[in-house]
């Protein structure tokens, strides 16, 4: 057992391949690839970087870095160790702030105090900001609502006790040493029915600079009436539903818009993380990610 626990963490992603993508084949036809949930070598993590132009950006914050994980999935499936090296590689960085996009634990509530821990040890000269998603309210998050609600209260408490800010419809400033000021708006997880975009916009102007955090890019069009000029998501793991026949059966309808990677919409940036947990990666475009943007006055 032994040996093949250090097989699945330390081997080359090239000795694993074959028998992963024939896994993955498999439950990809029948959307079933959360299921697949084994440790990945390290090296099949991808950190991007992009350029993130905003308007009205004060000019103290050019050149500022940005980095978005998101999914992390913490829990008896995706291990401390192999988060915690990303952890360490992105405070090699030197980033000013780290956004989280939900999705931060699964299991029970000790994983929500393990995933704030975690957290707590990035070093961002503005800190950790994250928002909720729905494996945060737990698998039966909608159904069962009101252990949902405590489950992400729960969550909620650990981080704001480790330092991390947690924003359920609301809006926080990263200020520079002059006064200078970057807005982000954190909305609620839509799939528990806690998004409230009216209450979480309100009072932000049109003209001032916004980063919008948001767990599912599905919201992207239900959005476009508010203020904001870049939106940051997850959740998708890159991928569609499901690709086969019988997957499309199981899920009549079910079609993702926005999947991973970087999109213009109506003339507004939306980015879509691929996160970090284990399952779901069969493909190139499909490796985990953590995503680097070096903010620009636009």
């Amino acid at each position: 057992m032994r040996s093949l626990v250090r097989y699945l963490q330390h081997a080359h992603w090239h000795n694993q391949v074959r028998w992963r993508q024939a896994v993955w084949r498999v439950l990809g036809n029948t959307g079933l690839t959360g299921i697949h949930s084994l440790p990945l070598h390290r090296s099949w993590v991808e950190f991007s970087s992009f350029p993130m132009p905003i308007k009205g950006l004060p000019a103290a914050f050019d050149g500022l870095k940005i980095i978005q994980i998101s999914d992390l999935h913490y829990s008896p499936l995706v291990w401390e160790t192999y988060l915690r090296q990303y952890i360490e590689w992105i405070n090699e960085l030197n980033p000013a702030l780290v956004v989280a996009t939900g999705d931060l634990f699964m299991g029970g509530e000790r994983y929500a105090l393990r995933v704030a821990r975690l957290l707590a040890s990035v070093r961002a000269t503005h800190g950790v900001v994250s928002i909720m998603g729905n494996h945060d309210y737990g698998i039966d998050g909608k159904t069962s609502i009101a252990r949902g609600t405590r489950r992400a209260a729960y969550l909620e408490n650990a981080l704001e006790n480790a330092g991390v800010v947690m924003l359920r419809n609301e809006r926080w400033i990263m200020k520079g040493s002059g006064g200078e000021q970057l807005m982000f708006v954190g909305l609620d997880d839509d799939w528990a029915g806690k998004m409230e975009p009216e209450i979480a916009f309100a009072g932000v102007r049109m003209d001032e600079p916004t980063v919008c955090l948001v767990h599912n890019p599905a919201n992207c069009m239900r959005l476009m009436s508010y203020p904001w000029q870049w939106m940051l998501t997850g959740h998708t793991h890159g991928r569609q539903l499901a690709t086969g026949h019988l997957g499309q059966r199981l899920y009549p309808g079910k079609y993702r818009q926005f999947t991973h990677g970087l999109y213009t919409v109506n003339g507004r940036h939306l980015y879509v993380n691929r996160g970090l947990s284990y399952g779901q990666r069969t493909r190139e475009w499909c490796r985990p990610e953590v995503t680097v943007f070096d903010l620009q006055c636009a």
